[in-house]
């Protein structure tokens, strides 16, 4: 009786073992993709930023920005490279 209760804290500690391991992967999975889209909001930002100087508009503030979503920056980006683009055609 005294085995077949170690054996069981044994396998329950190892459940719970696995579980964290498990946790950990997926926790550091999450953590890569949320500092990948971390980095491309920030070159987006810093792009957007050059962008407005070469225009001569002014700059948007950093905070302005980060409050936007991943999808209105990319297309604040289309429309000013797409301004530089219709100020150099003749």
């Amino acid at each position: 009786m005294y085995d077949a209760r170690e054996k069981a804290i044994r396998d329950r500690q190892w459940q719970l073992n696995a579980a964290f391991r498990e946790g950990e992967a997926k926790g550091e999975a999450k953590g890569k993709i949320e500092g990948q889209r971390e980095g491309e909001i920030n070159d987006r930002i810093e792009r957007i930023q050059s962008l407005q100087g070469i225009l001569r508009v002014p700059v948007s503030d950093e905070q302005q920005l980060r409050a936007m979503t991943f999808e209105q920056l990319q297309s604040l980006t289309r429309s000013l490279q797409e301004d530089i683009r219709n100020r150099l055609s003749p």
